[in-house]
């Protein structure tokens, strides 16, 4: 059976290896960390526990599903909590809105809001249902692979009946008119990395994962999902080699014959790249510049993890800050390319679901977007630490979480710089190419063209990011390498 290289141990890496390892395929993984899971880990401050990088978890299934492609069942030790509330969303003229899939319960938190705007809001869920099953069957393990994948007639005819060609705000003022139920439903777009004002709005789909199907928790926190996924690597045959960075991908007569790694060379028939499409091309391939796609790259963010000795009751597990004009970061981020001046805030309080990870404090995971790493950034670690001391004065401040700075008891930050250097995401961008307009369905193909064997997955190729979709990337490279061993 033929031998096959996954380099980058992501979510989606170890999807593919664990899948192709199941069917008979000699896979070795390798890894540059101690540890896997890319931009997925688990970080321990003092007694405070956080999971860094994604926090939200949608569509628990799609999990099951690959335990069952790999043969097994699914992990014992792997439990997906329902959270009664989706988010808690606060606003400027001190509101606050509770967004859940639990219909009698989001009846109660539409009354605040006008007969036509809750009208709308049951319109919207009706129409983002539909959307979501047109993508989902012809869009998201479709590989689209050559152009012509993209130019099938039925394709076509399914795409633009999603609205394509509008902007997820428009879209979003044919259902509201209160601006906080456009502010939520526009946050939407920041899951790939991009602004409502361009994204199109085929992408409010998102929202029917959390407001129809729900959000989880994962008993333990997210991390126990790598550790689930890495013993089934292990259990299907996948040799794994962390502290391994790759180096190159090496190439004969235009096909991949192996991957330089660690000082040593591991033959392979393909491989598979878990790590940014770019930087795999840049970096690994060494492919020149003009075969290489300059796309104009997703948001980056900041990240405080804040270990505080004190509980602030008015936090959920998911909480969204909503300045009084949220429209304006995306000005500073893609226009003017600059830390927002008064941005939203998402803070991740998971010891209000899980006491152990937090004890009688918090740990609160606050996060902002701000711009890929070419921008005008902070310069210093003194133009960093006052930036985050914005952070903590907006919250204390505007947020009511009141003697924040005073409690906090341990602390660390993450920039554009240090996710670049930990994930090897390109200019420390999180989602790759940003989605706006047209561009938004020409993701980079999960099928390398100037050589042969070379494959793509994880979020910055197909179907995009989140950890749903970088399953499903997993899942669809995957069968995409068994189809095309079968011709």
């Amino acid at each position: 059976m033929k031998k096959g290289v996954v380099i980058g141990g992501g979510i989606a890496g170890l999807v593919s290896a664990s899948v192709l390892a199941a069917k008979g395929y000699q896979i070795t993984l390798l890894e540059r960390q101690a540890t896997l899971g890319g931009k997925l880990q688990d970080i321990q401050l003092k007694h405070y526990r956080f999971d860094l990088g994604p926090s939200t978890i949608t569509m628990p299934w799609i999990f099951e599903r690959v335990f069952r492609e790999a043969g097994k069942t699914i992990d014992p030790a792997l439990r997906f909590i329902p959270l009664a509330v989706n988010s808690r969303n606060f606003f400027a003229n001190g509101s606050a809105i509770d967004l859940t899939a639990d219909p009698d319960y989001m009846a109660e938190q539409l009354v605040t809001f006008s007969p036509e705007n809750r009208s709308g809001f049951l319109e919207y869920l009706s129409e983002i249902q539909r959307m979501y099953e047109i993508v989902e069957d012809h869009f998201f393990e479709n590989p689209m692979v050559e152009w012509r994948d993209y130019f099938k007639p039925e394709l076509i005819k399914s795409l633009l009946s999603v609205h394509p060609l509008q902007s997820m705000d428009s879209f979003h003022r044919k259902y509201f008119d209160d601006p906080r139920l456009i502010s939520m439903m526009n946050r939407y777009a920041t899951y790939v990395g991009s602004s409502p004002y361009e994204t199109p709005a085929t992408f409010s789909l998102i929202a029917y994962l959390e407001m129809v199907q729900g959000v989880y928790y994962i008993e333990g926190g997210n991390y126990r999902l790598i550790e689930a996924l890495e013993r089934l690597a292990q259990s299907v045959g996948v040799k794994i080699v962390k502290e391994c960075p790759a180096e190159m991908i090496l190439t004969r007569k235009n096909k991949v014959v192996g991957v330089l790694a660690g000082g040593e060379d591991w033959d392979a028939d393909f491989v598979i790249s878990n790590v940014d499409v770019r930087t795999t091309q840049e970096k690994l391939l060494l492919l020149p510049k003009r075969k290489i796609r300059r796309d104009v790259l997703s948001f980056s963010s900041f990240l405080c993890l804040f270990g505080v000795n004190k509980k602030f009751p008015h936090l959920h597990h998911h909480n969204h800050f909503f300045p009084r004009n949220y429209g304006r970061e995306f000005i500073d981020i893609f226009e003017q390319k600059t830390w927002p001046l008064s941005p939203a805030i998402y803070i991740c309080n998971s010891g209000f679901s899980e006491i152990d990870r937090a004890g009688k404090g918090s740990n609160l995971y606050a996060l902002v977007h701000v711009p890929a790493k070419d921008s005008n950034q902070p310069s210093t670690v003194e133009d960093t630490y006052k930036y985050r001391s914005n952070i903590v004065h907006w919250l204390e401040n505007n947020w009511k979480l009141e003697g924040l700075s005073d409690a906090i008891e341990v602390e660390r930050w993450y920039g554009p710089s240090e996710m670049e250097k930990f994930t090897g995401a390109w200019q420390g961008s999180l989602y790759g190419s940003v989605s706006h307009g047209k561009k938004a369905f020409f993701r980079p193909p999960m099928k390398e063209h100037s050589c042969k064997g070379l494959y793509y997955t994880g979020g910055t190729t197909h179907p995009g990011g989140g950890t749903p979709m970088t399953v499903l990337s997993g899942l669809t490279v995957a069968n995409l390498i068994q189809r095309e061993d079968k011709k």
